[in-house]
């Protein structure tokens, strides 16, 4: 909560997406099915914000010619990526809007059908891996800025572009490899939340000031003005793994002792194409190693045995250091002129080398140089797509619920986070299906659906096959990587950093939790049934007109009202357990147990917006019913602004303060349709250090507030 500005703590936005395991979810209806899937997504994130939408997805770059035909090679595919974005009009539905874009950009003309539907990529086959088709989306609410193409997700800062890549996979797959691919790279992001500051060195710097520093470095002008896009670029920095030419870029520009984020550098980066001359001493020295034979003698050494053995990795950094140095101790020769001045003469292929020598010295009793290659190395071995989001999430300072994607890595792994903001991922083992989204309610699209080719599990099926949810640790901060596998390799590729993380497996998905906290349950204990559960119930039907719906449902609910407060049931046991809380302060004041003045609050409300109004109303309520109590409707915000930051943020127009509100264990009730509004979800965490009996008035029993209620007891 340290982390948020009070000016930005009502955030609306919400990110969505699906993961197609089962291939008949494309094969049987060329995936219309799949599509009705994302749709419901869509419409459901739009209580979080609909004035823009996007979606990326991933395909080869090149399928193959006839269905029969098979996929022999396993090595990683040429992916690119596919984005479609749209921006709302005044009446228009965003979820059409959204698929409609969605069709256009990825379907075929004349029959409507996905491409590559059909083709051996996206269908089982004997020659290799078969891809899994993902989309990875986006609803937008703008709080800080217009809502504008340019501003909205997915998120890019760099095109796609070519780089020598050298293929990675699992540590128990054969990494054997003879040298480097020509593959193309780019990278997406879906951010809900706000980017504020980003840390080098030990020093924070302000997101405006970090999106005129990546225009230098990245050397890519700004996509779009909005924070979210630089989360993009610098994603752009940290995901280098298998490339020399990018592990050089991050390391200059972050690792080096004088490294340091400015608007206008006084020292011009390299260009990509020289990072790329200099990466070839990088890789030279690399496939040399790659053709020596390992200790055993059975086969030649893979990246695997390089990567993982630290003495490797110094043989490595010490041979590359003779040679670049070598390189850098011939590139500047001083002659005299005829007026006595001194000037610089470059000589070979290698002018690239002079601008790395503006930042890192050839001198041998130079420290910094050692500590570049070493750098450089380690981040070419270990900055996956798991890592990446690690290090931007260590030294970024906001809140995110984040989805990053890339190109090299959309075959086999995609990657979540969530501090400060919620997101949750939803299994259907038996349709071979996997959505996740920040809006808890949009996971559960996947209910109203059925698998066109039929259920994945066979005769009766067990409690094991029932569907399940994963929420994301986002008050601690947590990382989440699903990895599936690619052409027989199903252990999970996670670089050397991450080794000691427990990997469980879910539909053959291995799933690596990285947490934030030190405070956190295995992920069996974590996992909420979403079939067969009496108190989550499936998202209801669409219908055309909402609103006449909504007055047709009116005599229902109240009639379904009346009934729950009939039988004893958890309503009337929660409200049981409120007029206990209420009978024991008053019992407190009357025995002077509880010393009480004008600032004192006996039961304090609150929400936000609509929300707010209904809490309001019910203090009105309250006082007429307990005149002798201090009830207060406060709202969320401003309670966080209060009481949740390092300083406190002052309310003007409010009569509200740290010193109006004496907060001694009042009885605390949350109101808050969704369950997951960012103030009164804030609000659930916060106000567990001042009260030990908090309430929560949602929509259903299954919300993301009921959740961290339910915390303080387990």
């Amino acid at each position: 909560l340290h982390d948020h500005k009070a000016s930005r703590l009502v955030l609306f936005c919400g990110n969505f997406g699906v993961l197609l395991l089962n291939p008949s979810w494309l094969s049987i209806d060329g995936g219309r099915t799949a599509l009705d899937v994302l749709e419901k997504m869509v419409n459901v994130t739009m209580m979080r914000g609909a004035q823009s939408g996007g979606v990326v997805t991933f395909e080869p770059t090149k399928f193959t010619r006839s269905k029969g035909e098979t996929v022999a090679d396993s090595a990683p595919p040429s992916l690119r990526g596919v984005r479609s974005r749209v921006v709302n009009a005044k009446r228009t539905d965003l979820s059409k809007k959204v698929r409609g874009k969605v069709v256009q950009d990825n379907c075929e003309r004349l029959t409507g059908n996905l491409r590559g539907f059909d083709k051996p990529e996206y269908t089982v086959n004997t020659g290799g891996g078969r891809l899994v088709r993902g989309f990875f989306g986006h609803t937008r609410f703008a709080t800080s800025s217009k809502a504008t193409f340019d501003g909205t997700h997915p998120h890019q800062w760099s095109r796609r572009r070519e780089y020598n890549i050298f293929p990675f996979s699992s540590s128990s797959a054969n990494n054997t490899c003879s040298g480097p691919r020509r593959m193309g790279v780019e990278n997406y992001i879906t951010h809900n939340g706000d980017f504020e500051f980003y840390k080098c060195n030990g020093k924070y710097y302000d997101v405006e000031v970090v999106q005129k520093w990546l225009e230098n470095v990245l050397q890519v002008p700004m996509p779009a003005a909005v924070d979210s896009a630089a989360i993009a670029g610098v994603i752009d920095l940290l995901r280098t793994q298998g490339s020399f030419a990018l592990s050089l870029r991050f390391a200059l520009s972050l690792t080096l002792q004088n490294s340091q984020i400015e608007e206008d550098p006084a020292v011009s980066y390299p260009t990509m194409s020289e990072y790329e001359e200099i990466a070839k001493p990088f890789e030279d020295t690399l496939i040399e190693l790659l053709s020596c034979p390992r200790t055993n003698g059975n086969c030649n050494m893979g990246l695997e045995d390089i990567g993982s053995n630290p003495k490797e990795r110094a043989a490595l950094s010490l041979r590359v250091a003779k040679k670049l140095r070598e390189q850098l101790d011939v590139l500047e020769v001083k002659t005299t002129s005829s007026l006595g001045d001194t000037t610089r003469r470059k000589r070979g292929p290698h002018f690239a080398l002079s601008r790395l020598s503006k930042f890192v010295s050839s001198d041998a009793e130079d420290a910094e140089f050692t500590k570049f290659i070493n750098q450089t190395v380690d981040a070419f071995f270990d900055n996956d797509l798991m890592f990446s989001t690690h290090l931007f999430l260590r030294d970024a300072k906001g809140s995110f619920g984040l989805a990053v994607c890339s190109s090299l890595d959309a075959h086999r792994q995609v990657c979540f986070a969530a501090r400060g903001q919620t997101l949750s991922v939803a299994f259907y083992p038996r349709k071979g299906l996997i959505c996740y989204g920040s809006e808890q309610a949009a996971v559960k699209a996947g209910l109203s659906f059925s698998n066109p080719g039929g259920n994945l599990v066979n005769g009766e099926s067990c409690e094991t096959d029932n569907a399940i949810r994963l929420d994301l640790d986002d008050l601690g901060g947590e990382i989440c990587l699903l990895d599936w596998g690619f052409a027989g390799d199903a252990e999970p590729s996670i670089s050397q950093p991450n080794r000691h993380l427990t990997v469980d497996r879910l539909m053959n998905v291995s799933v690596a939790l990285l947490h934030q906290s030190q405070q956190y349950k295995p992920l069996q204990k974590r996992l909420v049934l979403l079939e067969n559960n009496e108190f989550v119930r499936p998202l209801g039907e669409d219908c055309e007109d909402p609103v006449l719906q909504d007055l047709r449902d009116i005599p229902r609910i109240c009639h379904n009202l009346q009934e729950d407060w009939k039988e004893v049931g958890l309503n009337r046991f929660t409200a049981w357990n409120l007029a206990s809380c209420i009978s024991a302060r008053m019992k407190a004041i009357v025995d002077g147990k509880m010393a009480r003045h004008g600032s004192s609050v006996d039961i304090l409300v609150t929400g936000c917006e609509v929300s707010l109004w209904v809490a309001e109303q019910f203090v009105g309520d309250l006082a007429k019913s307990f005149p002798k109590l201090f009830v207060k409707a406060v709202s969320s915000n401003k309670l966080l602004a209060l009481f949740g930051q390092e300083l406190a943020m002052p309310c003007p127009g409010f009569p509200y303060s740290q010193k109006t509100l004496d907060m001694k264990d009042p009885i605390v009730i949350i109101v808050s349709h969704s369950g997951g509004t960012f103030g009164p979800l804030a609000c659930s965490n916060l106000l567990q250090s001042f009260s030990t009996s908090i309430f929560a008035v949602t929509s259903e029993w299954d919300t993301q507030v009921g959740k961290q209620l339910r915390s303080m007891y387990s």
